[in-house]
């Protein structure tokens, strides 16, 4: 629990029935509980405030996990997501907000995405100690949209990866791997835009508990996730190329293999020759009694194979940069 004005700030744990019991005292209180929202705690909130839980049960089902602002008359509730890191990818989890004239409730898994408010609480002269509850529903949101940016640059730096593994080896679990990269941007995208709508609704839908300066607040931050979007889509515009990129890497290796196939037939094609002149059903055959005959016929053989790799080499066939 959090009380605030310009002159004090005062925090404490508190059970949760004692807390909500603070509301209606003077200055801004926040009251931050860290689980799930259910129906019990639904009662008890809407108990004090004056709403009815069913209207905020209708509106967490209508979401269906997805964001969503909802003007529930002297108090707007909020549906929001949080971008946590798991394993290297995203797992959001659902969080709850529900902001009244000189109050704010939120409820969560986890309260490591609020650090930075609360630090900014403790600060004098921070403008959080000097303005309401929107100002702080706005800096709070602002800090999951950073922890989006977060995930967003991994995500850039996990594709930068997977492009410098199929240039390395461009082998068929690289293929999966494109696959699933497309599906965390897809994923993104879709845990985003419901956030950027919601922003949009703060920002341009008029409530009994916002002002205009809040709503310009909330402008930003739809601002923010409106970039988002656009840098998802810049990412997923990448992922044809990658996979254009392991098409050419696959045919060059495709290429390299038969290349060297190819070296090994014409190497072994004069070799080829002078066996089937010698295995003729002749008689007189140059040097075929000559005592010294297959020795000379095996050095003989070995110096053309011996010629034929140097001009490979010097034409550099045996490399990967060809010389002119």
């Amino acid at each position: 629990m959090f009380l605030y004005d310009e002159m004090r700030f005062h925090s404490e744990e508190a059970p949760v029935e004692e807390a909500i019991g603070q509301i209606g005292r003077s200055g801004v209180i926040w009251i931050s509980i860290d689980g799930g929202l259910d129906c019990e705690l639904m009662s008890l909130i809407g108990a004090k405030v004056g709403i009815d839980p069913g209207e905020m049960s209708s509106v967490i089902a209508f979401s269906r996990g997805r964001a969503r602002m909802e003007d529930l008359g002297d108090t707007a509730f909020l549906v929001w997501s949080t971008a946590n890191r798991t394993d290297g990818s995203m797992d959001p989890q659902p969080s709850y907000y529900l902001l009244g004239p000189n109050y704010m409730i939120s409820v969560q898994e986890g309260e490591d995405h609020y650090a930075e408010v609360v630090d900014r609480l403790r600060n004098e002269g921070s403008r959080l100690r000097k303005s309401g509850p929107g100002f702080l529903l706005y800096s709070i949101l602002n800090a999951t949209a950073e922890e989006f940016f977060d995930r967003m640059e991994e995500l850039s730096d996990s594709i930068g990866e997977l492009e410098d593994l199929i240039i390395s080896d461009s082998n068929h679990g690289v293929l999966v791997e494109i696959g699933r990269m497309r599906g965390r941007i897809g994923f993104m995208w879709r845990t985003i835009w419901p956030l950027r709508e919601a922003s949009a609704s703060l920002a341009e839908r008029p409530t009994s508990v916002m002002g205009e300066s809040d709503r310009a607040y909330f402008s930003e931050l739809f601002s923010s996730f409106d970039l988002l979007l656009h840098e998802i889509d810049s990412l997923d515009q990448i992922i044809p190329q990658l996979i254009d990129l392991y098409e050419s890497s696959t045919t060059r290796q495709l290429n390299q293999i038969v290349k060297v196939l190819t070296l090994f037939s014409v190497l072994f094609a004069p070799l080829t020759l002078m066996v089937g002149i010698y295995s003729m059903n002749f008689e007189n055959i140059p040097g075929q009694d000559h005592p010294l005959g297959y020795s000379f016929l095996m050095f003989f053989m070995l110096i053309v194979s011996a010629l034929m790799l140097l001009y490979f080499y010097r034409k550099g066939w045996l490399g990967s940069r060809e010389r002119g």
